[in-house]
């Protein structure tokens, strides 16, 4: 297959624009062969379906045998239906009489086809040597017509007219319904409509400024967009900033109330040490002192009252120990923590796997120890009462900047939508806690799998000298 056809200055006839309408005067058969026959076979080489109306002296063989002298496999291209070669009398006058729209729209359809068939465009050329006086003005509306639609299609066009035929108003007309001239003056030349061009720079002026008014009416759309946009951004960081002050008032207050609750636990337990326990021990020591001295029939009363004693004085001792260890204050985190597995461990048989890093010889700031012992506390508890375990790992380590701890356990897990209310707030407990103290709290867990709760408490940065 032959090479497809490349535009080059010198080509001007073979590579018109798609969209031209062009006429052309010849006043030999010679002159319109010379143009005509580069012109088709660059459409047939440039993929595009071509269609040849002949004119009155130049028939259907003459055109094909002239075409074939510069294209040998013309045969080729008639046969796949790529070009056709079609007289004047059939195209024009095909029920004897011109028809503009019945041209027209065979123009139209011609195009379609060309385009549904995989060419690149509809490449035609008519011949108007057939024209009389009489069909001239429908002829010249035909053109005028067949230059608006070539305008807007991927059609080429020549249309070819026979200069002795023609007198000044004709070449008038011709020239004035037509995009584009083509003449030749030594090189070949593609001569623009001055009418039309003028009237496609007006149009495009035309339509510079109607997009110019929708341009600043969608501006100024999208400017008071951007100004309620800006409004409505301005009010909800107002309101962020109010829910803002509102979580940390809340957050104050819950670390308000955390201390306050810690502080009457720490008064409670003293009381009970120190009052009631006293109190107690004066009475254990009262009995002891009076027993010697009693019948047999009372020293049984007194030996019941003195176990009674004892026994409110262990009660007592718990009850003080659990609303606040001393210890917690005096020694610290890691001592009241290891304090408290060893009585964990008595009381439900349930051992605890304690590791930690960076606690050893280290106190934290009050709220965090208290924090941090309470989380694990309440863990533990959780654990005590729903994990069904032997064994529960306790893993705290702290750095510079955090406090982490991990309680993991072996047991049913659960769901927690299907929670208690009592272990709801126990877990919104903890969570609280550390929330109060800009930290957090995750619980990983599903019915059958493990349960791990992890915590993470900030610290502030230690002063020169601390421990």
């Amino acid at each position: 297959m032959e090479e497809k056809v490349h535009q080059e200055p010198a080509d001007l006839i073979a590579t018109i624009p798609w969209g031209a309408h062009c006429c052309h005067f010849y006043k030999t058969q010679k002159d319109l062969l010379d143009m005509l026959v580069p012109y088709m076979r660059a459409g047939l080489l440039n993929n595009e379906f071509c269609v040849w109306v002949t004119s009155k002296h130049l028939g259907v063989k003459n055109a094909a045998r002239a075409l074939k002298r510069v294209l040998p496999r013309l045969d080729s291209y008639l046969e796949r239906g790529q070009i056709e070669i079609v007289p004047y009398t059939q195209w024009y006058l095909g029920d004897g009489a011109f028809e503009a729209s019945r041209v027209l729209n065979g123009w139209i359809k011609k195009s379609d086809e060309a385009l549904a068939r995989g060419y690149d465009g509809l490449r035609l050329t008519g011949d108007t040597l057939w024209l009389k006086k009489t069909t001239w003005r429908d002829f010249a509306d035909y053109e005028a017509a067949l230059d608006r639609t070539t305008s807007k299609a991927r059609i080429k066009a020549i249309c070819t007219y026979a200069l002795e035929k023609c007198q000044a108003a004709e070449v008038i007309d011709v020239v004035k319904n037509h995009g584009y001239t083509l003449i030749k003056r030594g090189d070949w030349e593609l001569i623009e409509n001055a009418q039309r061009k003028r009237a496609e720079e007006e149009a495009l002026e035309k339509a510079m400024a109607e997009l110019e008014k929708l341009v600043q009416a969608r501006t100024a759309e999208l400017q008071d967009a951007n100004r309620k946009l800006l409004l409505e951004i301005a009010e909800r960081k107002r309101i962020e900033e109010q829910l803002r002050a509102s979580q940390e008032q809340l957050r104050a207050l819950a670390a308000y109330l955390q201390s306050v609750r810690e502080e009457e636990r720490t008064r409670i337990a003293r009381e009970l040490h120190d009052e009631v326990g006293q109190a107690l021990t004066a009475i254990k020591l009262s009995l002891e002192t009076s027993e010697p001295e009693q019948a047999d029939n009372v020293n049984a009363g007194v030996s019941q009252a003195l176990g009674l004693v004892n026994e409110l004085t262990g009660r007592v001792r718990d009850l003080s120990l659990e609303l606040r260890p001393a210890m917690l204050d005096d020694l610290g985190l890691l001592a009241a923590l290891n304090w408290h597995f060893d009585r964990y461990t008595y009381q439900v048989k349930i051992q605890v796997d304690f590791k930690h890093t960076g606690l050893e010889g280290r106190r934290f700031e009050p709220e965090v120890e208290t924090a941090a012992y309470r989380i694990v506390q309440e863990a533990l508890t959780n654990v005590a009462r729903h994990a069904k375990v032997d064994r529960v790992g306790v893993n705290i380590w702290a750095d510079e900047k955090m406090l982490c701890m991990r309680i993991r356990d072996q047991g049913d897990g659960f769901d927690r939508d299907s929670l208690s209310a009592s272990a709801t707030r126990g877990l919104s407990g903890m969570r609280e806690r550390a929330i109060t103290l800009g930290g957090r709290l995750k619980i990983e867990s599903a019915p059958g799998t493990s349960t791990v709760l992890t915590a993470e408490l900030p610290l502030r940065p230690r002063v020169a000298g601390e421990q």
